[in-house]
């Protein structure tokens, strides 16, 4: 078996391993609006963990993502998918992507199309989304690929998004010719990649970091007699 075709089988299994972990359905809450043409939301699961933040056009908001309505399963497919193509990555600039693939994925999808149909396409597409590398002025930057076509001239060209190595976060997504993406067979046939059990724990890791980043317990604020008697116990907001 190829370096590649090792990826590739690696990808199938930490993908249905983590379909079956997913808690589903999502299902739809608004934020409260910022400005009269703008809507937040969040798509979030049975626990009331927020596992995509999107913010959107009101009309094409109400229009994709209807209040309070569940997640339709080809969604949580389309995230789950993209997860399991990162999580055997180890370069950093990909790792470090893995929060921000779980929480920011759709809304880099709706920057590249505002068309429902195209939109269904490419959430439906098996071979989309793949993390890649780019050539931007003779330097490869690693990247999303959303999306190919032919222009009006019949060149191929790819939508992507760079990753910045550091932060993880994604660029604004932009169209190049598909020629400046690397050969993907060649390049991840070079890649360190993780076992399956790795990568399932990896995903399970950044899984878990986001859900305890958003619980909060709350401490009862001590007396003072109590604080006097156990100051490493607890402390004092105020006197």
């Amino acid at each position: 078996m190829t370096n590649y075709e090792h990826y590739q089988s690696t990808v199938e299994q930490v993908n249905r391993a983590i379909q079956k972990e997913a808690n589903a359905p999502w299902y739809i809450e608004y934020r409260p609006v910022t400005t009269s043409v703008r809507q937040a939301f969040d798509l979030v699961s049975p626990a009331g963990i927020v596992c995509q933040q999107l913010e959107l056009d009101a009309a094409v908001a109400h229009a994709h993502w209807p209040e309070k309505s569940a997640v339709e399963q080809h969604v949580l497919d389309y995230v789950v998918r993209g997860a399991a193509r990162l999580a055997p990555l180890r370069q950093t600039a990909f790792r470090n992507n893995i929060p921000q693939w779980l929480t920011q994925s759709l809304q880099q999808v709706h920057h590249v199309t505002g068309s429902s149909e195209r939109l269904l396409s490419m959430l439906n597409d098996p071979a989309f989304p793949y993390p890649s590398q780019v050539n931007l002025d003779g330097i490869y930057l690693p990247c999303w690929v959303w999306h190919a076509s032919e222009d009006e001239t019949g060149a191929s060209q790819a939508s992507i998004s760079v990753i910045d190595r550091r932060t993880g976060y994604f660029s604004a997504p932009r169209s190049v010719a598909a020629a400046q993406l690397v050969d993907q067979e060649k390049w991840l046939g070079a890649q360190v990649i993780d076992s399956v059990d790795e990568s399932i724990e990896t995903i399970r890791y950044y899984v878990d970091a986001h859900r305890r980043s958003q619980h909060h317990v709350d401490f009862d604020e001590p007396s003072i007699s109590e604080a006097l008697r156990h100051p490493c116990a607890a402390t004092l907001s105020r006197l």
